[in-house]
């Protein structure tokens, strides 16, 4: 009897109901720059929000000159991906390097906050989209028998992905607080109450790279999540007010939780660094890991350190059923590398896998 599942889900899940790849997430910034339509977070855009805009497009064609005036119909795949151009920004921010007079420490910072809220921003667009008939149809057979394999089996969602794709289906749960999300959070309807872990949760649910329904404030060291949609937006206002200040403080803005998909990542923030200990507690007392859309991409170091470190740890002679849920083989060597040959490898991505 399988005693405790892990669904392990990266962006190739999340792109089943409407949200990008991660190849995409820099074609669809720069669409929306050339449409200057990418900051707007109420009915009118700001001066500040037009700026910024146009400081975002300059910097970009600053580092890659070859990309002004692009026709992205024809030329996408001339883009840099969203994971070049951030190492490239955190390593020069990292070491102080400019690489263009007008991009010096100043406009360096400020050119990696500009890109945290150009991905916040794109993401929360899908976000605000209805699902279409075919993408809720898929979601509900997806969480359907996950949420009836609780009555059998504990229950651990890891993901590397920021969107609320699957939340609807068990947002009870995560209201009631049955949800263990690997920490202790503030919640936004009592504006500052400590919700802890619950005991006997009915799902855990780790979200290793932040999500745009978390916030956080760099005093207290405390995240806030919101059970009911995204907040990322909060952290990009210009107002300061009770909605993105912190009950500790109310002159410092809380900060969006997104772990850039970058190869100079930072996860030293005390908070993830707890999911991801629990996260690899979860990999490690596994008797089933389903990977769903999730490549083991090179630049995911940390996360193969943590599941490479949760499978040496286990207890000797368990067994551990592992299945890769995929579109196509290309990553199938990946997982040969990692577990062995003993694994089920489905190539037909989610929809056939639910067919089975």
């Amino acid at each position: 009897m399988i005693k405790n599942t892990v669904y392990f889900l990266g962006a190739g899940c999340s792109k089943n109901f409407g949200y990008p790849l991660t190849g995409e997430i820099m074609p669809g910034i720069l669409d929306n720059l050339y449409k200057k339509d990418l900051f707007q977070l109420d009915k009118r855009k700001t001066v500040v929000e037009r700026k910024q805009e146009s400081q975002l497009l300059k910097y970009i064609e600053l580092l890659y000159p070859g990309l002004k005036g692009l026709n992205l119909r024809r030329k996408k795949e001339w883009i840099p991906s969203i994971i070049e151009i951030l190492s490239l920004v955190d390593h020069l921010c990292f070491y102080s390097i400019p690489p263009h007079p007008a991009l010096g420490e100043e406009n360096l910072f400020h050119f990696r906050y500009l890109l945290n809220r150009a991905v916040a921003e794109l993401l929360m667009d899908y976000q605000n989209m209805p699902y279409k008939s075919q993408e809720q149809k898929l979601l509900k057979e997806f969480m359907g028998p996950i949420v009836a394999e609780k009555k059998a089996s504990n229950i651990s969602i890891v993901t590397t992905n920021y969107d609320l794709s699957i939340d609807p289906e068990f947002e009870n749960v995560i209201a009631d607080n049955r949800v263990d999300y690997g920490i202790a959070y503030r919640g936004m309807d009592d504006h500052g109450t400590i919700i802890h872990q619950p005991p006997n949760p009915l799902f855990r649910y780790f979200k290793l790279h932040g999500s745009l329904n978390w916030l956080k404030c760099d005093l207290c060291g405390q995240y806030y999540i919101h059970h009911d949609g995204t907040i990322a937006h909060q952290a990009f206002r210009e107002t300061i007010d009770d909605d993105n200040t912190c009950a500790c403080n109310d002159y410092l803005k809380l900060k969006t939780v997104l772990v850039a998909p970058s190869l100079v990542r930072d996860i030293r923030d005390s908070n993830l660094l707890q999911i991801w200990k629990a996260a690899m507690e979860a990999i490690r007392t596994a008797d089933k890991i389903v990977f769903i859309g999730y490549s083991l991409p090179s630049e995911d170091l940390a996360i193969k350190s943590v599941i490479m470190r949760g499978l040496n740890g286990r207890i000797k002679g368990q067994p551990l059923k592992v299945e890769i849920v995929q579109k196509g083989i290309g990553s199938k060597q990946n997982y040969i590398n990692l577990f062995g040959k003993d694994i089920k490898y489905y190539a037909g991505g989610l929809t056939e896998y639910l067919k089975m």
